[in-house]
């Protein structure tokens, strides 16, 4: 993933659409990792009953690799059988929505998209840093960067692939690698920015035209990261097409 380290303050424009479709084309390149059996059926996490309204059964996304093969680590201790058989499959984040969206009126079965903890734990320690309640935690958090000085703070722009982006990162590390390099070349825009993080439905919902909202042109340059460790595992198990 080639970013240039050139960074500016993006500036704030007049409003231009986009579908909620054309939104989650963005996501296609952030996988995540769904648990499967032997034959592909994803295997459904039991819920505790909170309610009458409580699905009984939940199909989980994960962000982080590692923690869904922790989850079959477990599963094999305390079901042998279907622990034996499970198996990580990689999809993107554009499938779990999809997935979501088209069974969003199931009653019986509940989805859920389990970010890393370590995001969580940076995300927590952004809160806490920034007088805030650490339980307001968004549920799938991503980070971002403002730059800029008093009333001309805006949101931190790089340039990837010769075009401008607004980055969105899933790793709060990965994100301050990038600021790092830009500190090199840029210091005097690099260390006025500071790394923020806010809930990606809520980016999401931002980017998307309604008849009662036009988002910002600026929302048509956001980009979004995965993280590194995501993207290797994938390199590692993603399988590849036999030669011809």
């Amino acid at each position: 993933m080639a970013i240039a380290t050139h960074v500016f303050v993006a500036e704030i424009l007049p409003a231009q659409a986009q579908t909620e479709t054309q939104v989650l084309e963005k996501l296609k390149g952030i996988p995540v990792f769904t648990i499967t059996d032997d034959k592909g059926s994803p295997l459904l996490a039991t819920v505790p009953k909170q309610g009458k309204n409580t699905p009984p059964q939940v199909v989980v996304f994960f962000l982080n690799p590692t923690e869904a093969q922790a989850t079959i680590s477990q599963l094999k201790k305390t079901n042998p059988a279907a622990g034996n058989k499970a198996r990580v499959v990689i999809r993107s984040l554009a499938e779990a929505y999809d997935v979501i969206r088209k069974n969003q009126n199931k009653k019986d079965i509940a989805f859920q998209i389990v970010p890393a903890k370590a995001s969580l734990d940076s995300a927590r320690t952004i809160l806490v840093s920034q007088g805030k309640p650490a339980n307001q935690i968004p549920n799938v958090p991503v980070f971002f960067a403002m730059g800029g000085k008093d009333k001309k703070q805006g949101l931190l722009t790089l340039e990837q692939n010769g075009k401008q982006v607004v980055p969105f990162f899933f790793d709060q590390k990965d994100l301050q690698k990038v600021l790092d390099l830009a500190k090199k070349q840029q210091s005097s825009v690099a260390n006025t920015t500071k790394i923020q993080v806010v809930s990606l439905p809520q980016v999401l919902n931002s980017m998307i035209a309604t008849k009662d909202k036009k988002p910002s042109p600026e929302t048509k340059k956001f980009t979004f990261f995965p993280a590194t460790s995501a993207l290797q595992y994938v390199a590692k198990n993603q399988p590849t097409a036999p030669k011809k």
